[in-house]
């Protein structure tokens, strides 16, 4: 067996501030042939002290050396690489982060692609604090698969696009005899690279082989302001080194890539050691410029803190003029306005505090009605406010007021200090109008530390047992005002927590439904959430406040002190000791099985149960023979049972239900270890609780961490565990691990369940095989019949590693069938889970704040507009013209609200939105074609394919040939047959496409008003008439129609092309500009200062189906235009059209215009006025994407 190389970790280390955390994930590898060298450059004693400290407590020796003079990066980095010793060499920055299987996966990589120079993986960007900020271009890597990639390939791509796309240097391995060739000579002192060393030495790796990219997330890179890159040196110093790299990799030799931006790759599981690659091939261009699109609409790609990105956040929760002006137009249009009154306190006599509320109140895009401000203090109080004296009890003297608020509908509690986000009071009011029976909003809510908003606390919807723990709701609470007085006001012995026992008596006497929670930041607070929690009165009255509510409800109980003064314990005085039918399926477990049972029989305190083992056939002899034993006992407490027949998980204890005596079903793993002895009483301690269906308790794994306690719906798939590797003793995000609460779900390996419940349900569904599955299905059902899930952390279950199980053949097709079904029935609870919050992640970082789009926010509850999603294929070109453009302005105008999405969204976000049209532009690849069927499986959109060109039929000489799949045509046919209309540019690509659907729409492509409305053209700026073209890069062929015309004419015109120019003709080309991104793409345009504008177009069904759109961006710049007589160019735009297109007839043509400059100058001022009228994306002009994308 070959041995496992020596690896290196040499860590140049010069930053102590978060060296600890870097050394430390050194030492956590599971890699056993490792060597951790540290070359101290810090000028302190800090590094040598923090090496020590850790060397205590690890297994693995630490090299520590000390410079014994500052070296710099440089030479500190070559100084490493001097004392390790390693076959492979790993360099980690001192502010960066390895995860503990990093060094293993790649070591692994390097020895079995000898042929691979370096190894990267994903990696994740980190704030100062260890906050995981949002995918960027700089990390989303090469591909979403394991690939070695052509090393000459990859570097034809930096070439051509300048850009770290490999990341730095601990995110990388490499092999020590190529290192100690390439760093001394790249990092000379005083005059080698410093800022780009990183990547110069990938180039330098790359020259001399391949790489490989692997997808586990195996490091953290740090971001802050004091990074060493960050610094003002490293910062000039970059433009300098980007020309070095740029001479190197124009003086490389190797193999040209397939095509520009094309790189050749194989997947690493089709790789065949010591066998020729058989590659295959990936068009990073397109890749990467789709991964822009992405990147620029997603909030916090650009920021380097939480505090960065939460800003960000707020700011993308506004509504902008356009849709300001839609959104009160609607409020207009409300049969009723409901009127709030906002009422302050100032309890601190605080004028600047007051003025902040008021001025907040004041600029609110829905007017409340007069503030009630209460307050002692003596500055004087602007505009439309009732003052009023702070009483020494202030909760009578706001039940005195409230009959005297005439036209007050509701009235919203705040405090001088807090800051009503500038759409608070219209959301509050829209929710009101919309949903009647409510009685009570709450909201999220933010702090304000210095004016800077900070500490975003985001709620779940009502949850009757975490308000049991505590106020969790806050204290700015909107209530409806005649909903209170009928309850008799406020309790004043209650004081502080007087609303939330209001909130209680709402509850009890009209139902949770009538509490309402709104997830959006309303408002944010100097006196923060946290703060107020912690006030003494608070901390003081919060058990008065639940027991005030359970004695009104008439249960018996007893308060205890819980994990934090504010949290009591509830014990709930039950007088019946029901039996518990403990039921354990089991197949050649027996080690975990007897653990299990040994634990459960000598801990728990709870007498009253029986354990019911079910066998589920198994095999081995001594199993069997255990099972044989414990039967033969004859005991009533431990019962050894088997099924006839053998079935599924679902089957066998459904089965060992119907065997059962107890009335509560206790659902247990094998592999469920109990250490307490009370862990029973309180699962029945809730599950006892009429309104209560299933209770689960806190599973830990054997080192004290949380495995689960509670799931969240949607969690990285179906449900996920939300506190998962937390310490047992941690709060959890707003110390939800430390108390009683509701979630959707909980996991099967312990669920205590009610029998006439689980009886309601019809158990386990013997339908669904997979258990975790079932277990989902069982909680949503009891959720649905109205039953509480409760989880409890008083009652702690270890789950011990348990062996995986061979699966058969078909199971993972099963599971995937399985969970598909499960979506298409649980979708709408899935996506809203109400434990949770839609503006929390649900991918990986759990209680993590979701970044979402910068654009498409719609906090409204009611639609009375269609929403519409449009799945666009890029940010540019036909993305802009035919999707994201056209919604943006229809949604300026009032016509539909949605967004624009540059990727395919998750079931959730769809659901979330739940448009009511979306449009699929350009589905025809496979993957993309995908995105179709998963349209339609999981929701009731209309959908509309949408496509500018005729992809069946592509010219030869048309570069993105190479795009295209094999199957197009097929791809393109089944893609539309799956949609419900088809929208296209033209009436030819309609005609083209008319066997294949019966609902095809044309909407000519149009300009954006705000890129193309007041372009300026000068003509006769030069000697020579300018003649140009204008384009992107696949008009090889129709270039080639004017080749000769060019040469022609060289010493006649001035040609000037943009764009695009192939080689021969740029010794007769005037000025060549390169393609600039679309913003700027009109204003170039119409600074070529063109003289006449040309438009070849090849005789071909392709061109024949295009649209005008050449013609149009040539027209709004004023330019005259000869254009080839193909149906994409005919119709009413006054251009010369050029039927042969012959050399002869394009001569011919310039030349008249040549020759009459006037009539040629009023004819590009004729092709102005008609594209300014008839095709500008405005106006009446909007009709047509409306009429091609909302339903009839």
């Amino acid at each position: 067996m070959k041995p496992t190389p020596l690896v290196s970790i040499v860590i140049p280390a010069f930053n102590p501030r978060f060296f600890r955390e870097s050394l430390k994930s050194a030492l956590d590898q599971d890699y056993d042939n490792l060597e951790i060298i540290v070359c101290d450059d810090c000028p302190g004693d800090d590094i040598r002290q923090i090496v020590d400290a850790l060397q205590e407590t690890s297994g693995v020796a630490v090299r520590y050396l000390r410079n014994p003079q500052r070296l710099g990066f440089q030479q500190n980095l070559l100084r490493c690489l001097e004392e390790a010793s390693g076959e492979y060499i790993k360099f980690l920055c001192d502010d960066d982060q390895l995860l503990g299987a990093c060094v293993r996966q790649q070591a692994q990589a390097l020895d079995e692609h000898a042929d691979a120079r370096l190894v990267i993986s994903k990696r994740h960007f980190i704030d100062a604090d260890g906050y995981v900020l949002p995918i960027r271009l700089e990390n989303v890597g090469i591909a979403l698969f394991e690939g070695l990639y052509k090393g000459d390939d990859l570097l034809a791509y930096i070439e051509s696009t300048p850009r770290n796309i490999f990341g730095g240097f601990s995110g990388a391995m490499m092999r020590r005899v190529d290192i100690e060739s390439l760093l001394p000579a790249l990092a000379q002192a005083g005059q080698g690279f410093v800022a780009l060393l990183d990547l110069a030495l990938f180039i330098c790796l790359l020259r001399r082989g391949n790489l490989v990219e692997r997808c586990s997330l195996d490091s953290l890179e740090r971001l802050y302001p004091q990074r060493l890159s960050h610094r003002p040196d490293m910062v000039n110093a970059a433009p300098v080194e980007w020309t070095w790299l740029a001479q190197m990799l124009a003086e490389r030799s190797g193999e040209s890539a397939p095509a520009s931006g094309w790189i050749r790759y194989q997947t690493l599981d089709q790789v065949k050691p010591g066998q020729p690659h058989d590659w295959e091939e990936l068009n990073l261009n397109s890749l990467m410029a789709s991964r822009q699109a992405v990147v620029g609409y997603q909030v916090g790609t650009d920021t380097e803190s939480y505090d960065e990105l939460y800003a960000q956040w707020l700011e993308c929760r506004r509504f902008d003029a356009a849709r300001q002006r839609v959104v009160l137009h609607q409020v207009e249009l409300w049969p009723r306005r409901p009127g709030i009154v906002p009422v302050v306190f100032d309890f601190e006599e605080d004028a600047e505090a007051v003025a902040l509320t008021l001025d907040s109140i004041a600029g609110q895009l829905y007017a409340s009605e007069p503030v009630l401000l209460f307050s002692n203090g003596r500055g004087a109080i602007e505009g439309n406010v009732l003052r009023m004296a702070l009483p020494t009890d202030w909760v009578r003297g706001l039940n005195d007021m409230l009959p005297r608020l005439d036209g007050a509908d509701w009235f919203y509690l705040l405090h001088a200090g807090d800051r009503l986000r500038e759409s608070a009071l219209l959301v509050l009011a829209e929710r009101i109008n919309a949903m009647p029976g409510i009685a009570c909003v709450y909201s999220d809510e933010g702090a304000l530390e210095d004016g800077k908003s900070s500490e975003p606390i985001f709620k779940p919807d009502f949850n009757l047992d975490l308000m049991r723990a505590y106020p969790y709701v806050g204290r700015t609470l909107a209530f409806a005002r005649e909903r209170v007085q009928a309850l008799g006001g406020f309790d004043a012995d209650l004081g502080e927590l007087a609303p939330h026992d209001l909130i209680w008596r709402l509850v009890e006497t009209q139902g949770p439904q009538t509490i309402e929670h709104l997830a959006e930041v309303q408002v944010e607070s100097t006196l923060a959430f946290a703060q107020w929690l912690s006030q003494p009165q608070v901390i003081e009255l919060s058990p008065r406040l639940v027991a005030a509510h359970l004695q009104r409800l008439g249960v018996e109980h007893r308060l205890h002190p819980g994990p934090l003064p504010l949290i009591p314990r509830i014990e709930y005085l039950h007088p019946e000791r029901p039996l518990v039918s403990i039921i354990i399926s089991v197949k050649d477990q027996l080690a975990a099985l007897e653990n299990c049972i040994s634990n459960l029989l000598t801990t728990t305190a709870y007498e009253r149960y029986e354990v019911i083992v079910v066998d589920n056939g198994s095999e081995a002899a001594e199993m069997r023979n255990w099972l044989t034993a414990m039967a033969e006992l004859g005991s009533d407490k431990l019962r050894i049972i088997a099924p006839d027949e053998l079935g599924n998980e679902a089957q066998l204890r459904n089965f060992a239900v119907g065997q059962a005596r107890g009335d509560y079903l206790l659902l247990l793993s094998p592999f469920c270890v109990t250490h307490d002895a009370a862990w029973l009483d309180e699962l029945l301690n809730h599950a006892q609780r009429p309104e209560v269906g299933i209770v689960g308790p806190r599973t830990l794994n054997l080192q004290g961490q949380v495995i689960d306690s509670g799931l969240v719906l949607g969690l990285d798939g179906l449900a996920g565990r939300p506190f998962a590797n937390e310490q047992v003793t941690a709060g959890g995000y707003m110390q939800r691990l430390q108390v009683v609460q509701n979630w959707s779900a909980v996991s099967g390996h312990c669920l205590l369940v009610r029998r006439a419940v689980f009886d309601s349900v019809g158990g386990l569904s013997p339908a669904i095989e997979t258990p975790g599955i079932n277990f989902l299905e069982l909680c949503l059902e009891v959720g649905k019949q109205g039953y509480l899930v409760v989880t409890t952390p008083y009652a702690n279950v270890v789950l011990t590693p348990s062996a995986g199980s061979a699966r058969e053949a078909s199971w993972k097709q099963r599971v995937e069938q399985e969970q598909e079904s499960f979506y298409q029935r649980w979708l709408p609870w899935i996506a809203n889970d109400p434990a949770y919050n839609r503006n929390l992640s649900l991918a990986g970082n759990s209680f993590g704040l979701a970044p979402g789009q910068r654009t498409g926010w719609n906090p409204l509850y009611s639609r009375p507009l269609p929403s519409v999603l449009g799945l666009a294929l890029n940010s540019s070109a036909i993305g802009h013209y035919r999707v994201s453009q056209p919604l943006i302005e229809l949604r300026a105008t009032g016509r539909i609200v949605g967004r624009v999405s540059y990727e395919m969204p998750s079931i959730i976000e769809i659901e979330r939105q739940s448009p009511d049209v979306i449009v699929l532009q350009g589905r025809y690849n496979s993957g993309k074609f995908n995105d179709i069927v998963q349209v339609k499986t999981y929701s009731n959109a209309m959908r509309i394919y949408e496509l500018d060109d005729y992809v069946a039929k592509i010219p030869e000489k048309n570069d993105h040939t190479r795009n295209m799949p094999d199957d197009i045509v097929n791809l393109l046919e089944r893609g539309i047959a799956l949609c419900d209309r088809v929208v296209v540019s033209t009436f030819a690509l309609a005609e083209a496409l008319s066997g294949l659907h019966h609902d095809i729409r044309v909407v000519p492509n149009m300009l954006a008003p705000h890129l193309w409305h007041r372009l300026t053209s000068q003509r006769r700026t030069s000697i020579k008439p300018r003649v140009g073209w204008g384009g992107g890069t696949s008009h090889r062929g129709d270039l080639e129609i004017i080749a000769e015309v060019v040469r022609e004419l060289a010493d006649e015109v001035e040609w000037v092309f943009f764009g695009m120019c192939p080689d021969s003709l740029r010794p007769y080309v005037h000025e060549y500009h390169a393609g600039v991104p679309l913003s700027e793409y009109p204003a170039k345009l119409a600074s070529l200062n063109l003289d006449l504008a040309l438009a070849p177009l090849e005789q071909h069904i392709f061109n024949d189906c295009k649209s005008n759109l050449r013609l149009l961006e040539y027209g709004v710049c004023g330019y005259p235009v000869i254009c080839t007589d193909t149906e994409a160019y005919r119709g009413h735009l006054p251009c010369t059209r050029v039927k042969t297109n012959s050399t002869q007839e394009w001569l011919d043509a310039i030349r008249m215009h040549l020759s009459d400059s006037q009539a040629s100058y009023r004819m590009g001022d004729q092709l102005r006025e008609v594209v300014l009228r008839d095709f500008m994306l405005r106006g009446d002009n909007l009709r047509y994407w409306a009429d091609g994308w909302l339903p009839d």
